[in-house]
């Protein structure tokens, strides 16, 4: 693959780790639909995992379905409580022996962001291993290999795809099958089981590159 391909599906695959996230946050149909989430990811998704691009036409049709308040309530019972969550979605719970929140793994996350050189907005109340600040800390790594690579930087890209394959094999993929699986059992709406499903497809099938390209400049 020519270095600016290259350059190009990665960008394209971070995104797709943005919007993604996104998914997550309490639904607001301004943001999910006229502000083009769920149609840029069904975009993004065409060009780098095509399996995981039909979930998101569904998802796109159930939304036209549903109100907004529908849906709040329908995030709320799987992700939000105030009863007990049907799909947690902290990747501790799904780690760890002891099924706890902010337990080891948690703050082994947290290192991971601060080590990246990333903190954690203020805005930001929940805990790091929510699934939507995971999803968005693969896509700042991303984007940091993206920027080195157009710069010329091997060195710099080398070391943010190592931290991807790091994160994504400790923290993110192993705890994958049984949160959605949860999603898909315990959520009354279409949506979020076709969400599920397309995070699980994305993750399988999306590996990270374990190489770069053999010549990368500036240039690309």
């Amino acid at each position: 693959m020519a270095a600016k391909d290259f350059i190009d599906v990665e960008r394209q695959r971070g995104d797709c780790f943005r919007l993604l996230a996104a998914c997550f946050y309490p639904p607001e149909m301004k943001v999910l639909i006229e502000e083009g989430v769920l149609e840029n990811l069904h975009g993004l998704l065409e060009e780098v995992c095509p399996e995981a691009a039909a979930c998101c036409e569904g998802m796109a049709r159930a939304l036209s379905q549903a109100s907004e308040e529908e849906l709040a309530v329908a995030h709320a019972k799987l992700f939000v409580g105030p009863f007990a969550l049907r799909a947690p979605p902290y990747g501790s719970l799904y780690l760890e022996s002891q099924n706890r929140l902010m337990g080891d793994t948690t703050m082994e996350v947290l290192k991971m962001y601060q080590r990246a050189g990333l903190a954690l907005s203020g805005d930001f109340k929940d805990a790091p291993d929510h699934i939507a600040a995971e999803l968005e800390f693969m896509y700042f790594l991303v984007a940091k290999e993206v920027h080195a690579l157009r710069q010329g930087d091997r060195n710099d890209a080398f070391k943010y795809l190592e931290m991807q394959h790091e994160f994504h094999e400790k923290y993110l993929h192993p705890w994958m099958e049984p949160f959605v699986e949860m999603i898909r059992t315990g959520s009354e709406h279409e949506f979020y089981r076709l969400l599920a499903k397309s995070l699980s497809t994305f993750i399988m099938k999306t590996p990270v590159p374990r190489t770069l390209p053999g010549k990368i400049g500036a240039e690309a």
